[in-house]
Formats: structure tokens, sequence, C-alpha cells
């Protein structure tokens, strides 16, 4: 169920709606109270966007600015702009990539030659699945390349002459210890799940019918939530030159764009088993403290929200590729989450595990109604 509104609410579970009975109906008032303190909490804090949050059971509720509400923007419908979702992108495929190593029995720990064999031909020590995920690769940096005169490195200006076989060239050993960002890392794992999946990496969001992660609770797929390219990205919103150029050079680092509805939808795939015996995505809940906790294309802490009674786990992904900005946001234990997406490159979020800003405030606003 929608209605077209400033807010926007989708009223699912996944046995229907939601039970009848005053102490059900008090409680999804009390969640969707606080999914519009938070939404008035954003936009008083000068937040220009849009804005997607599941307070549990799927009952979701979609926000964008009075800026973007001025332009005619709608959220949920078929006709809105799409927004990429930058390095949101990695944590999507580590989700993915898990759920296809889990189903064949691979360990994470896996030379990485096994299903991108050349690789090998390169000298060196081979990276392993893991260490791909987690930023110990060693393997070169677009970020190295030569800067040209829009202000991105030549690795995303000049596809033909970059990309993957480039990614797989002149490597160094990986680091005994810490991390280097590096979107290398997941190109090259974009072309193992190429190997691994029934699909193409590009369409990995929406995934096969009986997918863990990515299959929408509706029943339905987007074909929107694919790859940027060349024939679709006047399709986002806001796109314009450089970013209409740079973006489909990303690949499996950063090229996946959709709607934050989409996001949603991936994020409650990825946490309704929590927890669980058999949690095929256990491994993405371990925040390693000697990484900054990085998971796998994620990071996860535990936080004392301020104003709550007991501290939470968190996951964070955060993704910027020029203007475009997205915080997505996920509370395994509750089953809730919300995702940000703004142009604005002012909007100060915070830090979450800081406690102080405008992250911490909503995150607490997201787990007990506190805050600010």
């Amino acid at each position: 169920m929608f209605r077209c509104a400033p807010a926007l609410f989708a009223m699912i579970s996944l046995g229907g709606f939601l039970p009848a009975g005053v102490a059900a109906a008090q409680e999804q008032q009390a969640l969707l109270l606080q999914s519009e303190e938070i939404k008035e909490m954003a936009f008083e804090a000068g937040f220009k966007g849009e804005i997607a949050i599941d307070m549990g059971n799927m009952a979701i509720s979609a926000h964008v600015s009075p800026d973007l509400e001025r332009e005619g923007y709608v959220p949920f419908v078929s006709e809105s702009p799409l927004w990429p979702f930058a390095s949101v992108t990695k944590q999507i495929l580590a989700a993915r990539l898990l759920g296809e190593l889990n189903r064949e029995g691979i360990s994470l720990d896996t030379p990485i030659s096994r299903y991108v064999p050349q690789i090998s031909r390169r000298g060196g020590r081979v990276p392993t699945f893991r260490e791909l995920l987690q930023h110990r690769s060693g393997l070169r940096n677009p970020e190295d390349a030569p800067m040209e005169a829009n202000g991105w490195p030549a690795f995303y200006n000049k596809p033909g002459d970059y990309g993957l076989d480039w990614c797989l060239n002149g490597r160094s050993e990986p680091p005994a210890s810490g991390w280097t960002y590096n979107n290398c890392d997941y190109i090259v794992l974009g072309a193992a799940f190429d190997e691994l999946s029934f699909e193409k990496v590009e369409n990995m969001l929406a995934g096969p019918p009986d997918a863990d992660i990515g299959e929408r609770p509706d029943g339905r797929n987007s074909l929107e939530r694919v790859f940027i390219t060349p024939d679709n990205v006047e399709r986002f919103y806001a796109i314009r030159s450089p970013e209409r150029d740079i973006l489909p050079s990303y690949g499996a680092s950063g090229s996946l764009g959709g709607t934050l509805q989409d996001i949603v939808y991936f994020n409650w795939g990825l946490m309704h088993q929590y927890g669980e015996r058999g949690d095929a995505m256990a491994e993405m809940w371990k925040g390693d403290p000697a990484l900054g906790y990085m998971a796998l294309g994620q990071w996860v802490f535990e936080t004392q929200p301020p104003g709550c009674p007991s501290p939470v786990i968190v996951a964070e992904r955060k993704g910027q590729i020029g203007q475009y900005r997205m915080h997505n946001i996920l509370l395994p234990q509750l089953k809730r989450s919300m995702v940000f997406a703004t142009i604005d490159p002012d909007f100060e979020f915070g830090e979450i595990w800081a406690g102080e800003g405008f992250l911490p405030q909503a995150v607490a606003k997201l787990v007990c109604g506190a805050g600010e």
C-alpha cells in the first residue's frame, strides 16, 4: 500500500498485512512516528535529498526534502529519477558474493585465481576473497592513475585503456597488517562473481528468484537495479558532467544504481537471518577492530545511541562519487534500516561511533525514539 504525499508509506510484511488489534496498531503508529521524527530532524539540520526508512516488518517510509518536493520529485514511483549507489555497491556485492560462496561451499580464504585465473600470470602471491573484500589485496589503485582535467584519474575517464586487466597488473604483496581502500579490489571481485553466479554482476541486486540476498518481499524484481551505463545514465537524479562520463567506469566498485526502496529491500534480505543458526551472512557482521571494525563490504560496531538504555549493533556503509553521497545504516538486531541520498557536499552527517552530530541522533531515533 502506498499513499503519495511528502511522506510515502508502504505497510508490507511477509505474511501480508500487519496483524489486527489495538496494541499492534499502536505499536505501528509509534514506529511510524519515530520515522517522521527522523525526517523532521534531518530537514531541520539542513539535509537536502531523499530518505528511506524501514522501522521493521517492512514498514517503509520515504521522504524528500522541500527542495526536491518543489522540483516535483515523488519517491517510489516508476517515473522517479534514480540514485547512483556509489560504494554501497560494494556492500551489495559482498553480500551476493558471500551467498554464492556459501552455496558452493567455497571458503573466503580461497585464492581469487580460482575464478580469475589471469591474475596468476602476473607474479606475486594471489590475494584471497577475504583480502579483496577487506582491501588487503596489494592490487594497483585507480587513484594512482594520472589525474585528468576533469578532476578524476584516467582510470575512470578511459575505460578502454584501464579496467580489469590494469587492476591485475603490477600488484604488490598483500599488506601484513592494515588496509588500503582500493576500487580495483571490488572490480576483481565482480569478475569472480561473473564466474560464480548464473547472472552478470551488473544485475546482482535483482538476483535469481531463490536468492538469499536481493529478492524483494513483494516478489517483484526491478529492471532498473543495474549498473550505470552511457545508455541509462540520464535516468539518474541531477546527473551532470563529469559524473555521467566517469560513473560507468566504476563497475563493480561503485556503478550500481536504483531507488532507495531497492536498498531498503536489500537491507531486509541481509538482516532477516541475523543471529540465527546457519545464517549465510554471518561473516558480514564480524567487524574487525584491527581494521577499524571493517567487516565484508561494510563496517560493523557496537555503540550506545544517545538517550537509549543499552548498546546496539550498527552496520554502516558510506558511498560518495563526485556530488553523490549515500549513507546506509542497518540495525540487524532490530531488523531496521535507513538510507540517505544527497548531492549536498556541505551537509554534516557526523560519525555514529563518536556519538555526536546528526547521524548518532538519527540512529537513537531509529533504535529507541530518543535523540534531539
